[in-house]
């Protein structure tokens, strides 16, 4: 039995995820896709737009065969602890043979290379990326710079990019888990991150244009499957807008604590994030008082993230359970040899008792209060069954 896996956060499930998801059956040959999705909140550090649920119902309705849920302390996090997290769930299933990737095309030969520099990375490269870093480069634009000198490359631009910084640390979890999934990176179509919508967009292009009422240029960017749903999610506001959630932030914050032990938190990060808070009338604004050269975006973001989650730090390990978010009829069969393996697979969290799902539930909880839904509407989700 041949089974795919796929790591992503699908906010929303657009036309250049439908091609990676086909391309991933097609070259694995793959009789099941398992999709190991970001729950309530994103790598940004901020809520879904969309919900789990929805999102999940997008990736069976595009043709994934399995859906599972990632701990939010894994989604909430930078590269290496989100890919550990997904790669860790698909291994830990037993039965999942390949593990499917996109990856600019242009680099696509650099990545074992560039997987085996930062695996055995050397003072070498730990110095070129403090350089940069001190030059005032963001972390993936120095780790970038730096492998392209390691690399002996002219052309730096792509090694910066998200899909290749995601791409090495899949392979680093791989080697990591010591795993025999075989990395299956297919080469990337469309822009990440590009704010136009084009025939094969970036989710930020189309939660862009969704949350300006551009309807046109949302259907040309969805699967007709996908469209419908993620209408229905609009009209029935069934969504988490982007500043829902910055109210009950800066409330917190404004009490003042110690924020220390929180995740993506260190050197005097929290104390600077304090300083700025009566300065600050939005989580954007307060982001920006506090970016630095020290201080990146992303990385404030997602300590903005953790600490509206009551996320702390935790060790760098793979996921102990995966929440069971939907399947096919069809994928019994693959049910039951993962059940098997004796991996947590959990349908119902509310009624489950591990370490970890408190916080599952706070982070759904958060979601629906952003999207102005009862929070108790989040312990009453059941698997979806198709």
């Amino acid at each position: 039995m041949r089974v795919c896996g796929i790591v992503a956060e699908y906010d929303p499930f657009h036309a250049g995820h439908l091609y990676h998801l086909q391309e991933a059956r097609r070259l694995s040959q793959a009789d099941f896709v398992v999709c190991v999705i970001s729950t309530a909140f994103t790598q940004r550090g901020t809520p879904a737009l969309f919900s789990t649920r929805d999102r999940a119902q997008m990736a069976l309705q595009a043709g994934a065969d399995l859906v599972l849920g990632m701990p939010v302390s894994y989604t909430c996090a930078q590269a290496n602890r989100f890919a550990l997290g997904g790669v860790g769930i698909l291994d830990a299933l037993g039965s999942v043979t390949h593990l499917a990737f996109g990856v600019e095309g242009e680099v696509l030969p650099l990545l074992q290379r560039a997987a085996h520099l930062m695996e055995d990375a050397d003072a070498s490269l730990h110095s070129l990326r403090a350089a940069g870093l001190d030059q005032g480069l963001s972390y993936a634009r120095a780790q970038g710079e730096a492998l392209r000198h390691l690399l002996g490359q002219e052309d730096g631009q792509h090694l910066d990019r998200p899909n290749f910084n995601l791409g090495i640390s899949y392979l680093l979890a791989l080697r990591r888990l010591k795993s025999g999934m075989e990395p299956l990176p297919i080469a990337r179509q469309g822009a990440y991150h590009d704010t136009r919508v084009q025939p094969l967009p970036s989710a930020t292009a189309v939660r862009a244009a969704l949350l300006r009422g551009d309807w046109q240029a949302v259907a040309a960017a969805l699967p007709p499957a996908v469209l419908s749903l993620v209408e229905d999610a609009v009209f029935k506001g069934r969504l988490c807008p982007p500043g829902a959630l910055d109210k009950p932030l800066l409330a917190q914050l404004t009490r003042g604590g110690d924020y220390a032990a929180i995740a993506e938190m260190s050197e005097g990060l929290d104390q600077r994030i304090l300083k700025y808070v009566p300065l600050a009338d939005s989580r954007e604004a307060l982001i920006a008082l506090v970016k630095t050269k020290r201080y990146p975006y992303a990385r404030i973001s997602r300590a903005l993230g953790g600490i509206l989650l009551g996320l702390d730090k935790q060790p760098l390990r793979r996921p102990q359970y995966a929440r069971l978010l939907g399947m096919r009829r069809e994928a019994a069969l693959l049910l039951r040899a993962i059940g098997e393996g004796g991996f947590s697979l959990i349908s119902r969290p509310a009624r489950a008792d591990l370490p970890g799902l408190e916080l599952d539930m706070r982070a759904e909880s958060f979601w629906h209060i952003g999207a102005g839904l009862p929070a108790a509407q989040a312990y009453q989700q059941k698997m979806i069954k198709r």
